[in-house]
Formats: structure tokens, sequence, C-alpha cells
């Protein structure tokens, strides 16, 4: 049976900032794991959770491997992490980390500190390794497998660790950061019994990659002999040649990903040039450069840390160097985006880490353009993404520091530009012109106007109010549109202000939902029902109507009544019965028993929410009681569709709470 090892589940509980964290690490279709990525802001959490991992895999290795530290003073492996009871969350008694990994062996790791016993622990439903058995106050920590299985793990599986402090030595710093116990070349250093030839921890490598790049391309080079003046080659091992030449061209396809061009290895003849080996263009076999040192400090970075994936499988077996999608084990990697341009964050690291579909990537990660770089390679539910402190599983676009990040992006010359096309495309002709925040809010408004014009009752409002709405669909709808722009409450308050800068033949009038407080500060007026820019530019925040008079943050939506925005719909595509959700549909935890549904976004849940939840990236509505992953959850867009095309049962909806929407309008429009 193989030995191939991943991590299975997690659980972190009272350790650090981390309260209760359980995770599921997810797999394909084919039994491949997907990359998992942490993210949160500063003292999250995130290096906890990876140093928990990382300490498994020295509890792991200390089975077996007896050069675990440099210290010859240390007679027993030293603990990679100490047991800290000061690491214990605050006003909690104990702290409890549990790994346990898909293998052949069943293998666990756990960690305890501070006063619990280990059944008190099974009593709160968390996993215990069978053979652990500690007292009450004690501090314990183990990983429970025999030498023998530590070494079948280690002769089969990547397993490396890279740290913060991955530094490597720029071409002119005279002096390492680090020195390395990789002093020997990897081609000759005897495999001691009971040491480990792959460090766990990965450190300023670029000598020891140099050195095993030459035994690469020396290896993968024809064996030439004068016979009967005439040159011939070996053919006894051009097989053998053939498959060596395979382990090369992957270190250049890494390369090659990273520069942005196709490249090749070559060796320099002996004394000509400054270097034995240089890196040339495929295309004219024109010089790249001349040696490793002379790449900038990231793309280095970024070759020694997918090239040293490679070596270590080789230094195992080289038949595992010959196809990268074989090579198994478990990567992890703390701040990957360290020394890295954008354009590598984004497009080039996804790229690299679909090279190895068998190997376990558990990141962490501050940059949002790496997750939408892993979006666009790998798709949604290609890799996982857990938000710290609460190990959320979220989608790219939820990263609260995407977030953060594209509200910076949206003050840089480019995002103006594009505010400035936007500007130009958005011309009223004749009448005054309302532009709504969302695509789904003019939809729900001219729905509203229809039906609200023709009743008796609010005819002093509708009296000689006249205008047109901005119609458009987001970018990648299918529905025909003639205007396709992403619209949220940022590009609308930009394009507000820059509107405002002329004078406007018409008036132009802006509405915004209230679910957002810096929008509520720049477009909405605490003096009056809507705020005047000048130059005929105005704005507005949608009234709060009687019934959410007590949450007040509403967005279009919320002018429904409850029941009314939990309309059911069967989708004639699959026959599911979908509807909108509110946040208190659900409890704290994501769950609502009583109509058998569980809600992705806990942050959204709870009696007091009434946040609109409609099955979108990151919030999908799933039964608790089956694994089928249907999402019951109805789209905002078609929640807007359904109402608009009068589809049954949307067709009978209340509009009587958008009235205050048209009472501000009649008073910008006509009564100013």
């Amino acid at each position: 049976m193989s030995n191939i090892i991943y991590l299975e589940s997690l659980v972190e509980k009272n350790v650090g900032p981390l309260s209760d964290v359980k995770i599921v690490f997810p797999f394909d279709n084919e039994g491949n794991p997907k990359p998992v990525i942490f993210v949160g802001e500063n003292g999250t959490g995130k290096s906890t959770v990876l140093s928990n991992i990382v300490d498994a895999f020295f509890e792991m290795a200390s089975k077996k491997y007896s050069n675990l530290t440099n210290d010859s003073n240390v007679l027993r492996h030293p603990y990679y992490k100490i047991i800290s009871p000061i690491e214990i969350h605050a006003g909690e008694d104990f702290m409890y980390s549990y790994v346990s990994f898909r293998n052949t062996f069943n293998l666990k790791y756990c960690l305890k500190a501070g006063k619990i016993t280990v059944d008190k622990i099974k009593e709160l439903g968390y996993e215990v390794p069978q053979k652990a058995n500690w007292g009450e106050t004690e501090n314990y920590k183990d990983a429970f497998l025999s030498a023998d299985e530590t070494f079948q793990i280690w002769n089969e599986n990547v397993i490396c660790y890279f740290g913060p402090d991955r530094y490597e030595k720029p071409v002119w710093m005279g002096e390492r950061y680090y020195q390395t116990d990789e002093t020997l070349h990897p081609s000759v250093k005897k495999v001691f019994d009971g040491e480990l030839v792959n460090p766990l921890t990965v450190r300023d490598v670029t000598t020891v990659n140099l050195q095993w790049l030459l035994d690469i391309i020396t290896d993968s080079r024809l064996d030439i002999f004068n016979k009967s003046n005439s040159l011939h080659y070996d053919d006894d091992n051009v097989g053998e040649k053939k498959l060596l030449c395979l382990a090369r061209e992957s270190l250049e396809t890494i390369l090659s990903k990273i520069l942005g061009e196709k490249v090749r290895f070559q060796l320099n003849y002996r004394n000509r040039g400054n270097s034995r080996f240089r890196i040339v263009r495929e295309t004219d076999n024109s010089p790249y450069c001349f040696s490793l040192d002379s790449l900038s400090t990231g793309q280095l970075a970024l070759f020694n840390m997918f090239a040293t994936i490679v070596r270590y499988a080789d230094n195992i077996d080289i038949n595992r160097s010959y196809k990268l999608n074989d090579i198994t084990g478990i990567v992890v990697i703390d701040e990957i985006e360290l020394h890295l341009h954008s354009n590598f964050q984004k497009k080039v690291i996804p790229e690299l880490i679909k090279l190895f579909p068998k190997i376990q990537f558990v990141i962490t990660s501050h940059a949002p353009l790496f997750l939408l770089g892993m979006k666009e390679t790998f798709g949604e539910e290609g890799f996982a993404v857990y938000e710290m402190p609460t190990a959320e599983q979220i989608s790219t676009e939820k990263f609260t520091e995407f977030i953060k990040a594209y509200d910076y992006v949206k003050e840089t010359e480019a995002f103006q530009s594009e505010v400035k096309k936007l500007v130009g495309s958005v011309r009223a002709k004749e009448k005054p012109l309302v532009i709504t925040e969302g695509p789904t809010d003019w939809k729900h408004l001219k729905n509203a106007y229809n039906v609200l014009k023709d009743d008796e009752r609010y005819a002093n409002v509708f009296e000689g109010l006249d205008f047109d709405f901005y119609e458009y669909e987001p970018l990648q709808s299918g529905d025909e549109c003639v205007n396709k722009i992403d619209m949220g409450n940022s590009t609308l308050t930009q394009l507000c202000e820059n509107i405002a800068k002329i004078p406007q033949p018409v008036k132009y009038i802006f509405i915004a939902d209230r679910d957002n407080q810096n929008t509520n500060n720049k477009l909405g007026s605490e003096e009056s029902s809507y705020k005047s820019w000048g130059n005929n530019v105005f704005s507005m925040l949608i009234p709060v109507p009687n019934h959410r008079i007590e949450t007040p943050m509403i967005c279009i939506e919320h002018y429904y009544t409850d029941d009314e925005i939990r309309t059911e719909w069967k989708c004639p595509e699959d026959g599911i019965v979908r509807r909108l959700y509110l946040g208190k549909d659900f409890d704290e935890r994501g769950i609502a028993d009583k109509i058998d549904r569980f809600c992705e976004k806990k942050s959204k849940c709870g009696s007091s929410r009434i946040d609109i939840i409609d099955g979108s990236s990151g919030e999908k509505v799933t039964s608790i009681s089956d694994n089928s992953g249907v999402n019951y959850a109805l789209p905002k867009s078609m929640f807007a569709k359904l109402i608009h095309e009068r589809i049954k049962p949307f067709d009978g909806l209340n509009f009587e709470h958008f009235i205050d929407v048209f009472r501000v309008l009649r008073e910008i429009i006509v009564d100013r």
C-alpha cells in the first residue's frame, strides 16, 4: 500500500488567538489535495496553525532521524516548538492542538498545555490519539508512529517548510545569511543511516541548488567518443538520458514561467566567461544570464522554492524528478508573496503550484492578487481559502485584505482612467439620469416606479416626475445589454465625484444602498434626504422604510418584507426550489436545523442579522443531511429578474415601501 502522506484534519482549541478552529483539508475527485491558503490580518493565527503543522513534521521525523539540529550538545531531538502555557487563549485554562494525516499508518499528532484531562477533551467533542495520555496539569505533545513508518514516509514524500526567514543571498552580498548543513555535493553526500537528507526547514539554498542543477545538466548529456576516426555516442544509455532530460526540462519549465519566456540551461566551456553555467533563450540561444545569482531576488527566491521541491524528490529517488505531477508530499509556505512583484503573485505562483498536483500546498498570504491568480488558474472550487482567526472558508473576493487593497487600488491612476471611461459612457439625454449602486437596484426601482405611478394614492408624488434609469448589467453577465460595467459602491462614489467636476446640462442622481458606512458618509447627508454636489449632480441613500427602522444598514432588497424576500422559485433547469435567505434564518454557526440548511458565511448569520444571503461565492446554502453540495440559495440577480419579468409568484410583491425613494427624487427633480 502507498506511503503517500497528506494532512487530513486539524484542530486548534484555545491556541493563541484561535479559540476554536476545525479544518478538514479538501481533495479533488481524483484524490489529489487542493491547495489550502490561510489569510487574515497580522496576529490572527495564520503562523500559529503552520507552526503546529511543522511541529508535527519534527515530532514525526524525530522517531527515526537524529540530525534535526546542528547543536551537538542536544542529546534528544529539540522541540521545533516549545510548549508554552502563555499561548493559552485569554480567559481559558488549556490549549489543545491536533493534526491527523491521510496515510496508511493513520498518523496523529497532538499538543496540550494547561489544566485538562484526556477524558475532558473527548467530552468536548475533540479527537485524541488513541495512545495519548497525560496528567491533568502536564504539558504534553507527541506524534504517534514508529521509526520504520517514519522512514517509509520520508522515503516517498517531499515534506518541507519555507518560513518567512527563507532568505536568498544577493550576488552583491559577501556573507551568507545562514550556514547550511548541506555543505557536501548532493550527488556524493553519503546518506547516513538515521540522518535526514532533506532538511525540514529550507533557507538560503542557492548554492546547493546550483550544485545539484549542474549534476542534472551533466547527467542529461550524452557521452560522445571517438571510434574509427568518427564520433559516436553510447547507444546503451540513450533511454536513460532521455529520462534525465525530462528532469532538466521540468526545471527549465519552472524558470521559464518565472522569467516569462522560454529558456534552457547550458554549460559553458571552461575558461570561457565568468561562469560554468548559463541560462539561454530558447528562441535564438542568446544568453539570458550567466548564473542563478544574476537573477533578481524575487526570481531567485521563487526558483529556489519550487526547484527545492524537485531536488528533495530527486534526493529520495532520482526517478522522482522526471515528472513533476508524480511528486507527492506536503509543502508548507509562510507568506508566499515575500520578495515578489504583483505579476509573480497573481500569475506565476499559481501556475507553478499547478505543476505539482500531488503536492499538498499549505500557504499563508496577505496578497489579494495571489488569491485572484489562484482563482483564475484553479477555478473557484480548485483551492480553499480560510480566513483567520475563525478559519471560515471564504471566496477570493470576501478576503478582508482584498477589500481593503481594492479600495487602495481604486485611488490609482489606472482606476481613475477606468472611471474617466465610465464617465464618458454615462450620458444623460434630455431627462435627469438616475444611477444606482448595483445592476439589480435599478430593476427593483423601475418595477416599483411602473407599479406605483398608476396608484392614485401616490399621484402627487409622480405628477411631473420624469427621469431615466441608467440600465446596465455586470461585465460577466450573459444578458443582452448595451451597458456592461462592474458598479459597486466605490465605483459609484468615484463616478459621482468625477461627473460633479464639470457643469452638467441635466441632473444626475446617484442612489446608494446603506450597507457600507464609508459610502454612507460620502454620498449621504445628515441635514437633508440628499446631497448636492453642485453642477447639477446629486446623491442620496435609499431611505429607511418603517419595517427596517431598527436595522438601518440595508440594501435595496430590504424594501421587501422578510416573507417576500423568502419567496421560493423552482428552477426549471434542475427542478430545485431556491430562495434568498436572511442571516437570521441561521444561528451563529450557520445552521438552520428546522429547514435542514447550512450557510457557509457564518459571519452573516445570527438571530439579529438581516444580511441577504444569495448563494454567491463563499456564501453557499447547502443541506445539513446530505453531502450533495447543492446550493439552495437564489442569486440576487435572478431574484431581481423574476420580479422585473413579473414571473409568478414574484408578480404579487408589494412595492409600497419604495415610495420614499421617489419622494426624494421628486425633491431633487421637480421641487428644487
